[in-house]
């Protein structure tokens, strides 16, 4: 599976098999993850608990089902460039987790905080953690439920840009890249961010009015969704972090 069949098909997996990930997997998923620390200074860490037979992260009753025996636990800097990038990076391995076959979730609050000890260095600090596993062949009734109640707040395509120019004659790279962030997840379930299309320029903002730091992380979850349908019909590029930084494609 490729980068953009995963984005595809990536859901918010909120029920899950009681069985581990394999090691091999495991493994794979950890290359990801020291990539990630290597290229941004972040503090990604995977827990795997399956050989204890131990969730490895308590995640709230009734918005989640079954048990995680493995989660990344994404800390990094605790400014909001760190958030952005933890949102950026952690979209990377959420995709490379699904084109292995595995469900995920990003999840910034609804869990218990007492049941993960990150190693959290100065001027770090956890920003929420990636439940990954099997996802179950039927989701329960409840869990169906509080995913269609965040989803109904989704906004259209459209609304994801901001241009001089009306949205259907946009360059098709830029209207790739407004897909692929409306298809990605959102830590505050909200989709705050915007894609500017302005003077030649594509650049990258949070819309909302009052933003909290948990914002930033969907910035960077937006800028790596943008990059990857963009890429797929023939523009590469990559961002430059920040509000407003941007799109420079190659």
């Amino acid at each position: 599976m490729t980068e953009f069949e995963a984005l595809n098909a990536r859901i918010s997996v909120r029920s899950y098999e009681k069985r581990p990930v394999p090691p091999e997997i495991v493994a794979e998923l950890q290359a990801v993850i020291d990539d990630c620390n290597a290229a941004a200074g972040l503090h990604f860490q995977l827990v795997d608990l399956s050989a204890a037979i131990k969730p490895a992260v308590k995640l709230s009753p009734g918005m989640f089902a079954g048990e995680v025996y493995t989660c990344a636990l994404l800390v990094g800097p605790e400014d909001e460039i760190g958030g952005e990038m933890v949102g950026y990076f952690s979209e990377k391995l959420i995709l490379r987790a699904v084109a292995l076959g595995l469900g995920t979730c990003w999840v910034a609050g609804t869990y218990d905080r007492k049941s993960v000890s990150p190693a959290i260095g100065e001027g770090e600090k956890l920003w929420g953690v990636v439940p990954i596993g099997y996802a179950t062949a039927r989701t329960p009734v409840i869990q169906r439920a509080v995913r269609s109640r965040i989803r109904a707040k989704d906004r259209n395509t459209e609304d994801f840009v901001e241009s001089d120019f009306p949205y259907a004659s946009l360059p098709a790279w830029i209207r790739a890249g407004a897909e692929a962030v409306k298809a990605g997840p959102s830590a505050v379930n909200q989709q705050p961010v915007n894609i500017v299309y302005k003077g030649g320029l594509v650049t990258a903002r949070l819309w909302k009015e009052k933003k909290n730091q948990m914002m930033y992380n969907d910035l960077g979850i937006a800028k790596y969704q943008f990059q990857v349908g963009a890429e797929n019909v023939g523009v590469r590029g990559f961002w430059n972090f920040g509000e407003d930084g941007e799109f420079i494609a190659e």
